[in-house]
């Protein structure tokens, strides 16, 4: 039935294939790049009406914004069997009207760069393209290819002449048919668009996590950082991931890392193009991230990150709506459940490291006190209506939302669940249980998901999800932290000692930490001293996070400290009393003074002890 059904959708859509083994047969070279521009060739498929309409994307699954990728199309041209140019009309920002389109047998056009493409809509890196001569190509399948109206379902076969030292890092079907050309298959647009691919020269490494293969492809701009040191960052996490599912539900899976070299990153981000971060495939994910020097910074950003993207093979792979399934790539139409997507996704992210070890239970809480911050900038709001109107500007700018709010309604959801159920459910298991009814090829109904959420949780879900997902109440921190022995207060008057205005930052020829930044103290530190000591305790990449909260930031039990510097090649120590305050702490969370028994078994296992 399903087969059939595809069969008569093609045919009642504007161009028709002739026959069922018609494919999309491109051809790309990326072995001769010209200015930054890639030209791209298409023998077509047959097509029978006299007008087709040739498509980029407008939006794309996973990156909820107006991107408008045929902005970067130039010199689009159509072509019959014999050569002879058919006449073509621009359609808005993503749209080719191709007349006499049955006697059509060839596309060409260039593709331009959208990393480096001066404009004011900049398209956040890892859902563009970047195209560097004999350097790298990150190719977002989408922002190359296109696709007719009414046959985006049809296969892809795309060959690829690229310079012999490159190698092509992707989750796709790839035949390496020399060592300049490589032919990669898809079996539509909507998987060829979930599976981009970055070519460069290689530094690759695989593991397995349980019966799963973890690929790990990285570029990095300066060399800094490489594959093998990466994949040691994941291997923790892909562990405690598989732990997480009980089995990793994927055969396969991509990191595919572009780490930039942070001087050029921080001039584009200055210039209002683009930042760091990633965007999230069924089978892979595509990083954009800085060089980081000091070590320990730079595996935390790996495992926050990486830990969101990877998740996402839970939901949306096996958890999502008929507006995924059949994402509508010139006229998006939007699910209503970013909250679960997104929200839920960043909670696990965070409990399951909280869980194994990777995270301490300090730094989990901290983590959920700053997504509160976070979320307070957006005010509050309806979740599934935001989600719903996503490609508007005005619910766009609340999209980040999505990464604070609908994490914190994650952990509040899961204490709920707990709470109700006596600990025989969690969010984890609820969630579980809807994949188990649905899955990769079987997605749900956007308005019948709550029903079965509810059913799987708990009757009282019902009213927590009306009032904080549906509706815009706020979100009642104090209630639920309290469950687990945490008191949250929206203000707390706070006393604290403090040394005064001063950063630090890693100096990785000198493998230290210096103070930059400073302003007139007690101490009489000044700018450029090196940290060496502070109450006899050594300034290390294992003791300086701690140092820091303890001396620097939340300092409630040291009224008088002793720091020692190098300054122009001398120790110096600096000691006496620093300045002794107040401050106003905005949503102030912190274990409470005592807990009773209930408070400590929530607590127990929401962090994984028995």
């Amino acid at each position: 039935m399903r087969i059939l059904f595809s069969a008569l959708a093609i045919w009642a859509g504007m161009a028709v294939a002739a026959h069922a083994q018609e494919k999309y047969q491109y051809a790309v070279d990326i072995a001769n790049i010209q200015n930054d521009k890639v030209a791209v060739t298409l023998k077509t498929p047959v097509i029978t009406q006299q007008n087709a309409v040739f498509s980029f994307p407008k939006a794309i699954p996973g990156s909820y914004a107006r991107k408008d990728y045929g902005r970067f199309v130039s010199s689009f041209a159509a072509f019959s069997k014999d050569g002879k140019k058919l006449k073509t009309e621009k359609l808005g920002a993503n749209q080719f009207r191709i007349s006499n389109a049955s006697e059509l047998a060839k596309i060409s056009y260039l593709v331009d760069d959208t990393w480096d493409t001066k404009h004011s809509d900049f398209i956040f890196q890892p859902g563009g393209s970047n195209i560097e001569a004999g350097t790298n190509v990150v190719m977002n399948n989408h922002a190359f290819y296109g696709y007719f109206e009414g046959l985006s379902n049809l296969p892809y076969e795309i060959t690829v002449t690229k310079p012999a030292e490159f190698y092509g890092a992707t989750h796709l079907d790839v035949t390496h048919t020399s060592t300049t050309q490589d032919v990669l298959t898809a079996k539509n647009y909507v998987y060829l668009a979930d599976n981009p691919v970055i070519y460069a020269r290689p530094d690759t490494v695989s593991f397995n996590a349980g019966n799963s293969q973890i690929n790990v492809s990285v570029y990095s701009a300066t060399g800094k950082v490489k594959a093998a040191q990466v994949a040691g960052y994941l291997k923790p996490l892909s562990a405690a991931l598989t732990k997480f599912f009980n089995g990793l539900p994927v055969k396969s899976y991509q990191f595919l890392f572009y780490f930039e070299d942070p001087k050029k990153a921080l001039t584009d981000r200055k210039g209002g193009e683009g930042g760091y971060g990633a965007l999230e495939h069924n089978y892979s994910s595509l990083y954009y991230l800085p060089e980081v020097a000091f070590e320990k910074d730079l595996i935390s950003m790996v495992h926050d990150v990486s830990g969101h993207e990877f998740l996402h093979i839970l939901t949306p792979l096996n958890l999502h709506s008929n507006e995924i399934e059949n994402f509508n790539f010139t006229e998006p139409v939007m699910s209503q459940h970013l909250w679960l997507y997104e929200g839920v996704t960043e909670y696990f992210a965070q409990l399951i490291q909280l869980q194994n070890g990777l995270i301490t239970q300090k730094k989990f809480f901290e983590e959920m006190r700053n997504k509160i911050n976070q979320a307070e900038e957006f005010g509050d709001f309806s979740m599934t209506e935001m989600s719903r109107r996503v490609m508007e500007d005005s619910f766009q700018k609340k999209y980040s939302s999505v990464y604070n709010r609908g994490a914190l309604i994650a952990l509040l959801l899961d204490v709920l669940i707990r709470e109700r159920t006596e600990g025989t459910k969690d969010l984890k298991q609820v969630m579980l249980t809807l994949t188990q009814k649905y899955g990769p090829n079987k997605p749900f109904d956007d308005n019948q998901l709550f029903d079965d959420f509810v059913a799987a949780s708990h009757p009282d879900v019902r009213q927590f999800i009306d009032k904080y997902i549906i509706g815009s109440q706020p979100l009642p921190y104090s209630e639920y932290f309290n469950r687990l022995g945490y008191d949250y207060q929206p203000s707390k008057d706070v006393a604290a000692f403090y040394p005064g205005k001063m950063g630090l930052k890693y100096e990785e020829a000198n493998k230290a930490f210096v103070f930059t930044g400073v302003d007139k103290n007690p101490l009489g530190v000044k700018e450029g001293d090196t940290f060496l000591k502070i109450d006899d305790v050594v300034v290390s990449a294992e003791t300086i996070d701690d140092i820091w909260d303890k001396y620097f930031n939340t300092n409630t039990d040291h009224p008088e400290i002793s720091i020692t510097v190098l300054r122009d090649g001398k120790q110096q120590v600096l000691q006496g009393k620093i300045f002794d305050g107040h401050f106003k702490l905005k949503n102030y969370l912190a274990p409470t003074a005592t807990v009773s028994q209930t408070q400590q078994q929530m607590l127990n296992k929401l962090v994984g002890k028995s």
